[in-house]
C-alpha cells in the first residue's frame, strides 16, 4: 500500500505539470539519403504524408509496414532493415501488444517462433530458446538499453513482471549476440524499448482487472507521461500490479499440496521508469520490484527481486559519418531475496559499467562499429551470520571484465558482408573470444541470411562462488534464413539453425549435503527449423508459424535428458515441446473495433510430473485466447479491451527443464480460463 501511495503521488505531480506541444521540422524526403531514412524514428515517419511514406518505401524496396518497423539496431548497432540485419529477428510493436491484449511478456514471447517457457524454482518462470534452457544467462534482456538479468545467478523472471503497456517495441534476436553484447547474449537478445517522450506526447493512464472462475486473477494500474520542449524531453512511466498467477492447486513431487487460496501464487510488481534527454544527452533511471510468492514452505513466502538501474549516454557527432557514444551504466539488485526461518538468502549485487562505442560510416556501402567496455561487479552477503561467506572467506567479493569488440559491414550488389568479433577478459575465469560472420542480401522480393557465430556465457558470481573451477560456456551457431515477399502485404520466411553449446554450466543440488553447486558438462545443443507466414492488410492481419527442434547426437547433459520407461529419447530435452504451432490474427470489424484471436499448439513435453521417480509424457496442449478492442469508446482516445485467455480451459503447466528427481520441481500451473478488462485513456 505504501508503494501505491508513492506511485500515485509521483503520478499526480507529473499530471499537474504544464505541457507544451512539440514542434517538428518538416522533411524533404526527396533529398534524404538511404542512411538518413534509416535514422528516422517512428514518430517522424508517422508525421509524414502517405505519399512521402510510399516514396521512401519504394526508394528502399520495402513495404510501408516494413518502413515503419525497419530501424533494427539490436543486431548491428547501426540502422538496417529487418531483412538486411545480420540476425534472425522478430519485431513486436506497441500496436501488436494492444491489439492482442497481451497481459505480460509470456503472452508476447509465447507466439514467437522458437520460444517456450519452463519452471525454475520458487515461483520463477524462465525462458527456453529453440529447446535449450536459457534461463541462466543465455538470453540477454535489455530494458531501455540496460541489462536486466539479475547478477547473482543471471536469471530473468517472467510472468506479470515487465509492464507491457509501457513498451513501444521489442526487438528480438533469435540467435547469438555475444560478439556485440558479451556473455549473457549466448543464445539471443530481447531488447525492450519503452515509450519515449515524443511517442507519449501527453498522458496515458490505464487499468486492468481480471478474474478466474472462482477468484480475482489480477488488478493493475499505470501511468505514462511524456513531453518534449524544444531540445529537452522527459518521460515518466509508473506501474503497480498485483494478483494471483493461478487458481489451480500445486502438488509437488513429494506429494505436498499448495493452494492459491493461501496466497502461494500471489505476486506484486512495482515499476518506475524515468527518462530525461537534452539534445544528444540521454539518461534513464528504472526502479523494478517483482515479488512472486513461492511454494515449498509452511506459509506462502515472498521471493523478491529488487532492482535499480541507471544510465547516462551521450552521442558525439564528430561529423555526418563518424560518431562516438560514451555511456555509463549502474545496476543494483537483491535477487532471490528470502528472509524466512527455513531459508535465508539476501545478497546484494552491484555493477558499474562504462562503454565507449564508435560508429563510422564513410560511405553508403561501408560502415564500422566498435567499442571498449569495462565492467566491475561487486556482491555482498547480507546474512547476519558471520560464518556465512563467499568462497574467499569474506562477506564481499568482486570481479571485473574488460572487453573490446568490432564489426564491419560492406555492401555490394551481390551481398552484404558482415565480419566482427569480441574479446572479453574476466578477472577470475579468463578470456573469451567470439567471432561472427554473416552474409545477407535482399533481391527485390527474395532475401537470405547466412550467419556463423561463436558465442559464450560468462560464469556469474554464484556460479564461481559454488565452483571455483567453473569455465565459460562456448557456443557455435550456424543459421540460414530465406524469405520471400509474396506481394506488398504477404511475407514468408524459413530459418534453419544448428547450435552446439560446449562446456555448458549446469545447476545441481546435492540431496545428501543439502547444498547447491554448478559444474561444466561436455556439450548440449539443438538443430531445427522455424517457418513463419505473415500477411498484413488494412482490414485484417495474420501471423502463422511453426517451430521444430531436435537434440539428436547433440545433448550430453544428463539433467536435460529425457528418459521414458527406461528408454532415453536422444532427440528431446526436458520441458520444451519439439513441435510448436502458432496462429494469431486481427480483424478490424470497423475503424474502431477489432477482434484478435490467437492459438498456440504445444506438442508432447517431458519431465518429472508426479511422485514416482520417473519422467512422464505430457500430452499436447492447445492454448486459445481472444481479445476484443474498442477504440475511441464514448470519447476520443478512450479504449476498452475485453479478453478471454485459455478459452478451452486446458490444464497447461510449465515443466522444469533440468535436474534429477532429487531436485525436481513439479510442473507449475498457469491458471484456468481467465477474463480480463482493460481501460486505456490518452490525454
Amino acid at each position: 500500500m505504501k508503494n501505491c501511495k508513492i506511485i500515485i503521488l509521483i503520478s499526480l505531480l507529473f499530471l499537474i505539470t504544464y505541457t507544451l506541444k512539440a514542434q517538428s521540422d518538416s522533411l524533404n524526403v526527396k533529398n534524404l539519403t538511404r542512411t538518413e531514412v534509416l535514422k528516422l524514428d517512428y514518430n517522424q515517419l508517422l508525421a509524414l504524408p502517405f505519399e512521402d511514406l510510399l516514396y521512401l518505401a519504394n526508394k528502399l524496396g520495402v513495404s510501408i509496414d516494413e518502413l515503419l518497423n525497419m530501424s533494427m539496431t539490436v543486431s548491428s548497432k547501426t540502422s538496417l532493415t529487418p531483412r538486411e540485419t545480420p540476425g534472425i529477428v522478430s519485431i513486436i510493436t506497441s500496436e501488436d501488444i494492444k491489439n492482442y491484449g497481451s497481459r505480460d511478456l509470456i503472452d508476447i514471447l509465447q507466439t514467437v517462433p522458437g520460444f517456450n517457457f519452463g519452471y525454475d524454482i520458487d515461483g520463477v518462470i524462465g525462458l527456453i530458446s529453440r529447446g535449450n534452457w536459457a534461463n541462466e544467462g543465455k538470453i540477454l534482456i535489455l530494458l531501455d538499453g540496460q541489462e536486466a538479468n539479475e547478477g547473482m545467478y543471471t536469471t530473468s523472471q517472467f510472468g506479470n513482471h515487465f509492464p507491457v503497456d509501457q513498451i513501444e517495441r521489442i526487438e528480438i534476436i533469435r540467435g547469438p549476440g555475444s560478439s556485440l553484447y558479451g556473455g549473457y547474449a549466448e543464445l539471443g537478445v530481447i531488447n525492450i524499448i519503452t515509450k519515449s517522450a515524443s511517442i507519449i506526447d501527453g498522458v496515458e493512464i490505464y487499468g486492468t482487472g481480471g478474474t478466474f472462475s472462482d477468484m480475482l486473477s489480477r488488478k493493475s494500474a499505470g501511468l505514462n507521461w511524456g513531453k518534449t520542449y524544444n531540445d529537452f524531453a522527459i518521460d515518466f512511466k509508473s506501474f503497480y500490479g498485483t494478483g494471483t498467477r493461478t487458481n489451480i492447486d500445486f502438488t509437488d513431487i513429494w506429494g505436498d499440496t499448495y493452494s492459491s487460496a493461501d496466497g502461494y501464487f500471489d505476486y506484486q510488481t512495482v515499476n518506475l521508469n524515468l527518462g530525461v534527454a537534452y539534445k544528444d544527452l540521454e539518461t534513464h533511471f528504472i526502479f523494478d520490484d517483482f515479488i512472486p510468492n513461492a511454494t515449498g514452505y509452511d506459509a506462502a513466502e515472498r521471493n523478491r527481486f529488487h532492482s535499480i538501474y541507471g544510465q547516462v549516454k551521450y552521442t558525439i557527432d564528430i561529423n555526418d559519418k563518424f560518431k562516438i557514444i560514451p555511456s555509463v551504466n549502474y545496476k543494483n539488485q537483491i535477487p532471490f531475496w528470502y528472509v524466512t526461518e527455513d531459508w535465508y538468502y539476501k545478497k546484494s549485487y552491484s555493477q558499474y559499467k562504462g562503454n565507449v562505442d564508435l560508429i563510422y560510416q564513410p560511405t553508403e556501402k561501408l560502415d564500422f562499429i566498435g567499442g571498449v567496455v569495462y565492467k566491475y561487479e561487486y556482491a555482498k552477503d547480507l546474512d547476519p551470520d558471520e560464518d556465512v561467506t563467499f568462497y574467499n572467506g569474506k562477506k564481499e567479493i568482486s570481479f571485473n571484465t574488460s572487453s573490446l569488440y568490432v564489426q564491419g559491414t560492406y555492401k555490394t550488389k551481390l551481398v552484404n558482408f558482415f565480419l566482427g568479433a569480441r574479446y572479453d577478459q574476466h578477472s577470475e575465469v579468463g578470456n573469451s573470444f567470439s567471432p561472427r560472420i554473416g552474409l545477407t542480401k535482399v533481391y527485390k522480393n527474395f532475401h537470405y541470411k547466412l550467419l556463423y557465430s561463436n558465442a559464450f556465457r560468462t560464469p556469474s558470481i554464484e556460479n564461481i562462488n559454488l565452483n571455483q573451477e567453473i569455465k565459460p560456456e562456448k557456443t557455435n551457431v550456424v543459421e540460414l534464413e530465406m524469405g520471400y515477399k509474396l506481394n506488398e502485404n504477404m511475407f514468408i520466411t524459413s530459418n534453419l539453425f544448428y547450435i552446439v553449446i560446449n562446456d555448458p554450466i549446469i545447476y545441481s543440488w546435492d540431496s545428501e549435503t543439502d547444498e547447491e553447486y554448478y559444474m561444466n558438462y561436455k556439450k548440449t545443443g539443438t538443430q531445427g527449423i522455424e517457418i513463419q507466414y505473415i500477411a498484413k492488410y488494412p482490414k485484417w492481419a495474420i501471423d502463422l508459424s511453426y517451430s521444430y527442434y531436435t537434440a539428436q547426437n547433440l545433448n550430453k547433459v544428463v539433467p536435460y535428458s529425457v528418459e521414458i520407461d527406461g528408454n532415453v529419447m536422444d532427440d528431446a530435452l526436458k520441458g520444451s515441446p519439439q513441435n510448436k504451432f502458432t496462429l494469431k490474427g486481427t480483424y478490424n470489424i470497423t475503424g474502431n473495433i477489432s477482434f484478435s484471436p490467437s492459438i498456440v499448439y504445444f506438442g508432447e513435453r517431458y519431465g518429472f510430473i508426479e511422485n514416482d521417480q520417473e519422467q512422464s509424457v505430457v500430452d499436447p496442449s492447445l492454448q486459445a485466447n481472444a481479445y476484443l478492442l474498442f477504440k475511441n469508446l464514448f470519447a476520443k482516445n478512450l479504449d476498452l479491451g475485453i479478453g478471454a485467455y485459455n478459452i478451452l480451459n486446458n490444464d497447461f503447466r510449465y515443466i522444469q527443464p533440468y535436474g534429477d528427481y532429487d531436485m525436481a520441481e513439479a510442473p507449475y500451473p498457469s491458471g484456468s480460463r481467465e477474463f480480463n478488462i482493460k481501460l486505456f485513456y490518452r490525454f
